[in-house]
């Protein structure tokens, strides 16, 4: 799911997916909408097997597409 600002450039990013092994991983991106670069970025990994969560977090770059 994408968010865009007034201008109608693209503000922040969110990408849900599960893996074949019971992970569902959330990715949430956010960008400066003068340049269009990614600002920071949140992944956060649930084990679904055993309730395990892990997040990342990451400023000036992009760690998962």
């Amino acid at each position: 799911m994408q968010s865009f600002d007034n201008n109608g450039k693209l503000s922040s990013e969110i990408n849900h997916f599960r893996t074949s092994d019971g992970k569902s991983i959330t990715t949430n991106t956010q960008f400066n909408t003068n340049t269009g670069r990614v600002t920071a970025q949140n992944v956060t990994v649930c084990d679904t097997n055993n309730g395990k969560v892990t997040s990342t977090n990451t400023i000036g770059g992009k760690l998962l597409p």
